[in-house]
């Protein structure tokens, strides 16, 4: 005789992605529930992401600073395609004071006298160069008492304070002779 017998086997169990207290890819429960929270919270922010983009063209409009920054870029322009230059602006009613940019003192000075030797110069004479304050020329002083006369103009950058762009200024300016 066969006796029916019952065996129950719970579904936990067949799915290989349980273990064998129950757990989903052995997460606890809290785990679990952060691991939810990180996906429906992500999923969100991928809604909110779409629903911007959707309506960021229509709704774009120029800023307050708009004509100024135009202003601004316009003068720039100006200024980088002939170098340095004076200009002077009537006023007008966007700008009762007028505008009036005029070229540094220091690199006019620099600029009209001989070459200035970094190695032998004193701190008067390298103020004179763009961009080399008091500071700055005491740094180069103390860089050539220290480590000896520069080999080469391109050591100068490493004087703090001077950089790549400022050589660039001084670059023409400097000998070593």
């Amino acid at each position: 005789m066969v006796d029916n017998v019952r065996v129950t086997v719970s579904l936990e169990k067949l799915n290989p992605y349980y273990d064998e207290a129950g757990n989903l890819l052995n997460f606890t429960r809290q785990e679990r529930i952060v691991i939810y929270f990180l996906i429906v919270t992500l999923g969100l922010g991928a809604v909110l992401k779409l629903v911007r983009n959707r309506n960021l063209d229509t709704n774009l409009r120029p800023t307050r600073f708009y004509e100024e920054e135009q202003r601004f870029k316009e003068i720039s322009a100006q200024i980088n395609s002939t170098g340095l230059m004076t200009i002077i602006e009537s006023s007008d009613e966007t700008d009762p004071a007028g505008v009036e940019i005029t070229e540094p003192k220091s690199v006019s000075s620099a600029a009209g006298s001989a070459k200035v030797n970094i190695n032998t110069a004193a701190e008067s004479e390298l103020t004179e160069l763009p961009g080399i304050g008091p500071a700055i020329a005491k740094r180069i002083k103390t860089y050539t008492d220290l480590n000896g006369p520069f080999k080469n103009k391109a050591e100068i950058v490493l004087v703090k304070g001077i950089g790549e762009k400022l050589y660039a200024r001084i670059e023409g300016l400097v000998t070593l002779e």
